[in-house]
């Protein structure tokens, strides 16, 4: 049973290929555009799409902020030792890219993207605007589920780093998350210092961690 302060108990099963397969079609009749399809990514999908990409524009999405408010239970944690992941929570700003999906493999690439990021149904598939130098276009957001048992909230930067600092899953480290984001929004121009400054952290408790075990 997890330790970690208001981590949920029990890990939450995946949504049924119907339900997932609703969430998509249901997200689809709601877009501006059937072919113009674009996806806001503001974490792990900038280093690592799963999906086929004719453009990409580094782009603000001024009416939600990055946070790390979502338990990962798999992917970066397990049920004993959840992990934190990222999520889009109203309010504040967040920079991140913009990828066009390519029309000729758009259902398979939104099938795909919908079973990584609609896995368990933590987020909502939203279509916001999102900010260029040039005009304003809408792009696809995937926004944290509040309702949703994995839901984080917002908790002490303390507790946020201590989890960082602890969590692996089958994908990999929690730590590594957090760097390779920092990273990738760096190649892009983008420097988040909220992030820079968990990483910094994240990195001291473990310096502390790895110093400790070899004394």
């Amino acid at each position: 049973m997890s330790n970690t302060p208001n981590a949920p108990q029990i890990l939450v099963p995946p949504l049924s290929d119907a339900a997932r397969a609703h969430s998509l079609r249901a997200t689809l009749a709601a877009a501006p555009s059937q072919t113009d399809i674009w996806v806001f990514a503001y974490g792990s999908l900038i280093w690592n799409p799963c999906f086929n990409a004719t453009d990409r524009r580094a782009v603000t999405l001024p009416t939600h902020r990055r946070a790390f408010n979502v338990w990962s239970m798999l992917a970066r944690g397990t049920p004993d030792q959840p992990g934190l992941g990222l999520g889009l929570e109203p309010g504040g700003t967040c920079t991140g890219v913009a990828f066009r999906l390519d029309d000729a493999s758009l259902q398979e690439d939104l099938a795909t993207l919908w079973a990584r990021e609609m896995h368990n149904g933590i987020y909502m598939p939203e279509w916001l605007a999102v900010t260029t130098d040039s005009s304003p276009f809408t792009a696809l957001c995937f926004v944290a589920d509040p309702s949703h048992a994995q839901y984080a909230g917002t908790l002490p930067d303390d507790d946020v780093a201590a989890v960082i600092a602890s969590a692996e899953g089958k994908f990999g480290s929690c730590r590594d998350y957090l760097a390779s984001t920092v990273h990738a929004l760096d190649a892009h121009g983008f420097a988040d210092d909220a992030l820079q400054s968990m990483l910094d952290r994240v990195e001291a408790l473990c310096a502390a961690e790895d110093k400790a075990s070899r004394t």
